[in-house]
């Protein structure tokens, strides 16, 4: 899995013309997307991907649908 940083978010944060977090905000984050990101991964690891997006899209709603 990717390491999500706390210099990551202060940077998108930055790019996006926002405030940058307090250094800990910016720890939690890093940690909370961190752990969206890999929910993502392990979730998608399971699904077959077509190279057609309309796949993709349908695949998608029945995961969410369970």
């Amino acid at each position: 899995m990717a390491r999500i940083s706390k210099e990551l978010i202060t940077a998108q944060a930055a790019a996006g013309g926002c405030r940058p977090p307090a250094e800990e905000r910016a720890e939690a984050l890093a940690d909370a997307v961190g752990l969206l990101v890999q929910a993502a991964d392990e979730a998608a690891a399971e699904l077959p991907f077509e190279t057609e997006p309309a796949q993709f899209l349908i695949a998608m709603d029945e995961t969410a649908a369970h």
